[in-house]
């Protein structure tokens, strides 16, 4: 589906159909686990490479709106799980703890994030299938918009941060949303998708937030806060985009650093792997080897840089 049928076909009917039995946030009686049945928060998300899986505390400052389109999904808020409906849409207002899982492995959704950060806000759609996994589908980058589509960004974060106390406005909600989403289907039809397509450049974010922090141990959840995006799709979009898996990725960076460390002639391999965040030198000797095929030691012997006790 492109960007344009998507916008069409279930954005905007989607947000054309809204109404206050599908908006719940933090106000009284809006929590979706007093308006959803119950649900259990899982993590399918595996460990690739060592890194730390997904749990449910993800938080931070911007606010957010989480849209389900199609399927059936479970939204841990406030580390209370509950199992959201096709038409759902749940306000986020900074510092909730928030995050989204499957509620059955076999059951697929497509969900639209519009994630309302002041210099760059964007609408993130990931979708979950049962045999394909975690997947983000678009990030469409909404700087672009013109002024009064600006002024509708402004509303959302205006109704998402007053949705700690109160319900937002249907109508105004709608509106905003709908104002937004009409602007981008007319430019797309117009003028392409490729000013809004904004995955390249979340990957090169990814990829310039690992080098610049590749001294220290990174966990998947780091790398995703960085750049705004659940743990569960950021290795999918990663991949999609460079043909890399990040978590190959991040310990090559981190694997190259310490081959740079082990040439002084002081170093050691004990050193050089507490110094970078690993548990113990097992670890960092496995890793390392994993990475470049051989032991730490054996390489820093081939380097001729080894220290008086070898190790």
């Amino acid at each position: 589906m492109s960007l344009a049928d998507f916008l069409g076909r279930e954005l905007i009917s989607g947000l054309a159909r809204l109404d206050a039995s599908h908006l719940m946030g933090a106000w009284e009686g809006g929590n979706p686990s007093d308006m959803r049945r119950r649900g259990q928060f899982s993590q399918l998300l595996c460990r690739e490479y060592d890194m730390h899986p997904y749990c449910e505390d993800d938080v931070h400052p911007h606010p957010e709106f989480c849209h389900l389109l199609t399927g059936r999904c479970c939204l841990s808020f406030r580390h209370q799980t509950s199992e959201l409906k096709p038409g759902d849409i749940v306000a986020l207002a900074g510092g909730i703890p928030h995050a989204e899982t499957v509620s059955k492995s076999n059951v697929g959704y497509r969900l639209a994030w519009w994630v309302l950060l002041d210099d760059d806000p964007m609408l993130h759609v990931r979708r979950y299938r049962s045999k394909r996994g975690y997947d983000v589908e678009y990030v469409i980058r909404l700087t672009s918009l013109s002024f009064y589509g600006k002024e509708r960004l402004d509303v959302l974060r205006q109704l998402a941060a007053r949705s700690v106390r109160q319900a937002p406005d249907v109508e105004t909600l709608r509106e905003a949303m709908l104002s937004v989403a009409v602007e981008l289907y007319r430019r797309i039809l117009t003028g392409g998708e490729t000013a809004f397509d904004a995955r390249a450049e979340l990957a090169r974010r990814i990829t310039d937030y690992v080098r610049a922090h590749s001294e220290q141990p990174l966990a998947l959840a780091d790398v995703a806060k960085a750049v705004h995006m659940s743990p569960n799709y950021l290795t999918s979009l990663y991949h999609s985009q460079t043909g890399v898996s990040l978590g190959r990725y991040i310990k090559t960076e981190r694997i190259a650093l310490a081959q740079r460390m082990l040439c002084r002639p002081d170093s050691s391999v004990k050193s050089v792997g507490l110094e970078l965040g690993f548990s113990d030198p097992f670890t960092f000797s496995r890793v390392f080897k994993r990475i470049t095929g051989t032991a730490p030691l054996t390489w820093k012997r081939a380097q001729g840089a080894v220290n008086g006790s070898g190790s």
